[in-house]
């Protein structure tokens, strides 16, 4: 069974956050993190510290020391989940999604109902452990996707955020959160049963994941065993997922028209119109020199999601620093105006898709999805020397 912990966070002592949040370490480019920076607290000192080589590592470990003897962050007295509510636009309206911190056991005995859907790469996963290592610290929530039919989780959290929260921030980002610190053992044992028959699907931070069942192999030290993971239900009205649209560095037309059919449209809200419309769940847009509606052939062989199938085809010969991604599709656009670039758009999918896609056909391209929004870090840290 999955087994989800309370701990004993470690947090800014001040309750307004809205200078300290900073994204997950993979989406902070190098114009944000001058930025952010500015703030001589934000949490980047720790997520992502200045520098090149391993002098970097120790740097942040330097930062938590000082913060911890300043008393910029304080840990808590005693063992808790944190309620987090976010508030965020998506497609003109306000979403809230609604979800808890916890510490996520990766001891191999609840291994087999956690479930990782993306590949990893072995440099970010380097990067993640010189941070544990040095640090000892979960700096940032890994993102975890749960079902709760019966609504139990979902309206312990109801319990929980009654009253007034113990701290508030808008991030970079315009994502308002809200946070409560859960110790009554009531509405912890709620949600430890509510979440202990259930697999976690990883939904982000595949790394930060893969690192965590390392170290604690090789150390096996008192906290190592578990990992800071932000919790939200299958069910829940806030949860958002996008696609991941890839950017390719080189032409691609040719090569996919010999997999796929190509239509012209118009502009780029008809391509996107027409992906998310199509019935077929392998249905994708090319952007080069024009802008391309895709339907593999009959006879091309396909597998669980779009991006296995256009991993396995159209971007088969692209290497790892020839790509990028962003969710966005007109930044895609964008990217693609360059005549040695393209773009291709990926159909939307939800959650059980994804979920059926990892059963069927295992670990999917990195990047498939994008859990929009990040959850933020510096809501909550959690020190590896104890719970």
């Amino acid at each position: 069974m999955a087994d989800v912990r309370p701990f004993r966070g470690v947090r800014y002592a001040a309750a307004s956050l809205g200078c300290a949040l900073c994204p997950p370490y993979d989406v902070i480019s190098a114009e944000l993190a001058k930025k952010l920076r500015r703030v001589r607290s934000n949490a980047v000192f720790l997520e992502l510290p200045e520098g090149s080589g391993d002098r970097r590592y120790a740097r942040a470990a330097g930062v938590w020391r000082r913060w911890i003897v300043e008393g910029l962050l304080v840990r808590d007295p005693q063992q808790a989940f944190y309620a987090v509510e976010e508030s965020f636009r998506w497609n003109g309206r306000v979403r809230v999604r609604r979800g808890f911190l916890g510490a996520l056991s990766v001891e191999p005995k609840h291994a087999r109902d956690i479930i990782p859907h993306e590949r990893t790469l072995a440099k970010p996963k380097a990067d993640r452990l010189k941070m544990l290592d040095q640090v000892g610290v979960n700096t940032s929530p890994i993102f975890g996707v749960y079902g709760d039919p019966s609504g139990a989780a979902r309206r312990a959290l109801a319990r929980a955020m009654r009253g007034r929260p113990a701290a508030t921030g808008r991030s970079h980002a315009g994502v308002d959160y809200r946070l409560w610190v859960v110790e009554q053992a009531g509405l912890i044992s709620s949600l430890r049963k509510a979440l202990s028959s259930r697999s976690i699907l990883i939904a982000d931070g595949h790394h930060r994941f893969a690192v965590s069942g390392d170290y604690h192999r090789r150390t096996g030290g008192p906290g190592s065993g578990a990992v800071l993971t932000y919790f939200v239900a299958d069910e829940d009205d806030g949860l958002v997922v996008l696609p991941t649209h890839r950017i390719a560095k080189r032409p691609l037309r040719e090569r996919a028209a010999q997999y796929a059919g190509l239509t012209l449209v118009a502009n780029l809200a008809e391509l996107n119109r027409r992906v998310a419309e199509s019935e077929n769940p392998y249905a994708f847009g090319l952007i080069e020199n024009g802008f391309y509606f895709g339907e593999p052939k009959p006879n091309a062989c396909r597998s669980g999601l779009a991006v296995e199938w256009l991993a396995a085809h159209l971007l088969a010969e692209i290497a790892p620093d020839q790509m990028s991604y962003t969710p966005d599709s007109a930044v895609a656009a964008k990217a693609a105006e360059s005549a040695a670039a393209c773009a291709v758009l990926v159909k939307p999918f939800g959650v059980a898709q994804v979920r059926r896609a990892a059963k069927t056909v295992g670990l999917l391209p990195q990047k498939s999805t994008y859990f929009f929004p990040k959850i933020a870090t510096g809501l909550v840290f959690r020190s590896l020397d104890g719970e």
